[in-house]
């Protein structure tokens, strides 16, 4: 699998940090909610720690009955890699306030960052949850985006609703897109992307699963 990078890391890596300040002074106590996650699931314990790739089942045990109250962020990322959640999701049904089956959002969107060097702007208008991404690419005039920061394992939809952007893929076929023109790739291909125009073009962007994990 390729390693992600550029934008996609960037944002991923912001969403842990969000977590670990908000659970710095208490983590809360997530007795049984793993298990309760995992019964949901259908997935049994060993599993969990196989797909973890590093839990020990003996940590495993100990949290779902209680013994261990505030588990390190190493292995709540274990764990979340073993439930195929994300932290948020698992943090969140902690404290009873699972992510929702429903989301009514606005036009600034659950989540934004900002890379004002690269002339870039992303808003997720989704809650940051493991299965999907909906968000919206904002480009400034003029600004490519290189191959380098665009680099993710998994499928991408890009659709302009603003605007318009060429794309190149594996540095030499271009397609230009105007507004409601979409293309469909493999995030793993190189490709880059352009605002050809002289203001801002808006680009929807959808992964599943979602690249914030």
């Amino acid at each position: 699998m390729t390693k992600r990078a550029g934008i996609y890391k960037t944002l991923s890596d912001e969403v842990r940090r969000q977590v670990r300040e908000r659970h710095a002074d208490r983590l809360p106590d997530i007795a049984g909610t793993v298990r309760r996650l995992r019964e949901a699931k259908k997935i049994s314990a060993a599993e969990v720690c196989r797909r973890s790739g590093e839990l020990d089942p003996r940590t495993l045990n100990a949290l779902e009955k209680g013994r261990i109250r505030n588990p390190t962020l190493k292995t709540l990322q274990a764990l979340a890699q073993g439930l195929g959640l994300s932290m948020t999701e698992i943090l969140s049904a902690a404290e009873g306030g699972a992510e929702p089956d429903f989301f009514a959002g606005g036009p600034q969107g659950a989540f934004h960052l900002d890379f004002p060097r690269q002339g870039l702007k992303i808003v997720s208008l989704t809650p940051l949850i493991h299965d999907f991404f909906c968000g919206k690419l904002i480009l400034s005039p003029k600004v490519k985006i290189p191959d380098s920061m665009l680099n993710t394992p998994f499928p991408v939809y890009l659709s302009v609703l603003v605007g318009g952007m060429d794309v190149e893929i594996r540095g030499r076929g271009v397609t230009s897109m105007k507004e409601g023109d979409n293309i469909f790739l493999r995030g793993s291909l190189r490709h880059s992307l352009q605002n050809r125009s002289q203001r801002e073009t808006a680009v929807l962007l959808l992964t599943a699963p979602s690249f914030l994990k």
